[in-house]
């Protein structure tokens, strides 16, 4: 789903859908929203914890797959089911692993995880049977993870990595108010440009924002939906294939996975004066 921009005019925000700056030092919403619209929620009653999000699609099927840091596992959803779709192990030694993403390539697959415990970056390349690792860009602070095809996005506390491993890194600084945990690349409506959404920890604000190969632009921020009960906000990915986010939180005693259709909304006052008049 490319996300639809339509004027309107929006020039304060509240808790309910909507959201203000609080002085954030460094950093605040541009004059655009992100609107989501909830389609499933799944509450996740088999995993310790549900970390980073990616999916896994093959044409006949999408499994949302996820960290889990404590049980040092590798688990999934179904959301055709609302079960598990299964688990891996994680490789030895990456424990509070969060972020994971997966090449895009079912003929060669390629997952990494990362971990905030050390400075790697795990990869496996034989369907998880083995891992090796490699130097992670965000040192120890990675969390949230994702592809667009050509490049790895990575959260590192309020700041965003553009990387290819092993080869280099671009990091863009404080483009959120608190620490970045989820991070999903997204489609957009300039197809020359890449673009990333993320979630933070501790808020909820989302923010999107597009990249041109030189500069990484604000596009639109907006809030979790009400009524989710999410407490963290843990994770996000996007499904090419059902057209969705997938989100993922903790909730009181457990923890859960939303499924969202998201747009932006682009505000205008001028735009708005402008309807405003011709009535």
């Amino acid at each position: 789903m490319q996300f639809l921009l339509i004027a309107l005019c929006l020039t304060g925000f509240s808790e309910d859908g909507n959201l203000n700056s609080g002085g954030i030092s460094g950093w605040s919403p541009v004059d655009a929203t992100i609107t989501f619209n909830v389609i499933n929620t799944w509450t996740i009653t088999w995993a310790d914890q549900v970390l980073g999000l990616s999916t896994w699609e093959t044409g006949s099927a999408v499994n949302i797959v996820y960290c889990e840091s404590a049980g040092m596992e590798i688990g999934s959803l179904n959301p055709v089911t609302g079960g598990s779709a299964g688990s891996q192990p994680k490789p030895a030694g990456a424990q509070n692993g969060f972020g994971i993403a997966f090449n895009d390539n079912l003929t060669t697959p390629i997952w990494h995880i990362n971990s905030w415990q050390n400075s790697n970056l795990w990869y496996t390349t034989d369907n998880f049977s083995t891992w090796q690792t490699i130097s992670n860009p965000c040192g120890n602070g990675g969390r949230g993870m994702s592809y667009n095809g050509s490049d790895y996005w990575q959260s590192n506390t309020t700041n965003l990595v553009r990387f290819v491993p092993g080869v280099g890194a671009e990091t863009f600084t404080g483009i959120a108010p608190t620490q970045i945990s989820g991070v999903a690349c997204v489609p957009g409506d300039n197809p020359s440009y890449d673009y990333v959404m993320v979630t933070t920890y501790n808020t909820d604000i989302f923010a999107l924002y597009s990249y041109d190969g030189t500069n990484l632009t604000q596009v639109a921020t907006g809030t979790a939906p009400s009524g989710l009960g999410n407490t963290n906000r843990l994770g996000l990915t996007y499904s090419y294939d059902r057209e969705s986010l997938f989100f993922a939180y903790a909730i009181s005693g457990g923890y859960a996975i939303s499924e969202m259709e998201f747009d932006v909304v682009s505000l205008s006052r001028d735009t708005w004066a402008g309807i405003k008049s011709s009535f």
